[in-house]
């Protein structure tokens, strides 16, 4: 099967797994992952950070995360999508200012000239499926793709272990993660 096949399936595959979680397990997990972030020597020094904002599907949810990102002061940016499949980075003060778009995530509104994070920041990047390796499936759009190909910051997924494989297929434009975070382990990209 072609990479892009075995992508749509593993895509398929993956969704339906975190769309079957409970809110009573989904909560719990996300706690979870969410504690197992602050324990990385990357993230809890990291003054700036480029994070997705949770809005379908039951992913990782990052509401709690962007709270106390905010309450400890950091700098906190989340991606807003425009045109031509590209990514703009707001940022954010306070998860009352997120809007939902036409793609049904929540977005923070521009604001006139808002400044741009720096290309150091960490990302909490979202996805449907990832390897041990850090290997990951997005959504297939590309956004996050196009995005790390330049970003030289820490790249962080976020995850449920129901989501880990041993390996995902890789296309030229994929770009691996330097790690993955889930509820009970973290992977680290050789």
């Amino acid at each position: 099967m072609k990479p892009s096949g075995e992508k749509k399936r593993i895509r398929t595959e993956s969704l339906a797994l975190r769309r079957a979680l409970t809110p009573g397990e989904y909560g719990a997990l996300s706690e979870a992952v969410a504690a197992r972030i602050w324990t990385l020597p990357e993230f809890a020094s990291a003054r700036h950070v480029m994070t997705y904002v949770s809005s379908k599907d039951n992913e990782v949810d990052t509401k709690p995360m962007i709270r106390r990102m905010l309450d400890e002061g950091r700098l906190v940016w989340a991606p807003a999508m425009r045109p031509g499949r590209r990514m703009a980075w707001l940022p954010l003060r306070s998860l009352d200012e997120l809007a939902e778009s036409s793609f049904q995530i929540l977005e923070p509104q521009p604001r006139g000239s808002d400044p741009a994070p720096p290309d150091t920041a960490a990302v909490l990047t979202p996805g449907l499926a990832f390897s041990r390796n850090c290997g990951r499936i997005g959504y297939g759009a590309g956004y996050f793709d196009r995005f790390l190909a330049n970003h030289v910051g820490t790249t962080i997924g976020l995850a449920f272990e129901c989501q880990i494989r041993d390996d995902v297929p890789s296309e030229p434009h994929d770009v691996p993660l330097d790690i993955v975070v889930t509820e009970s382990a973290v992977y680290r990209r050789d």
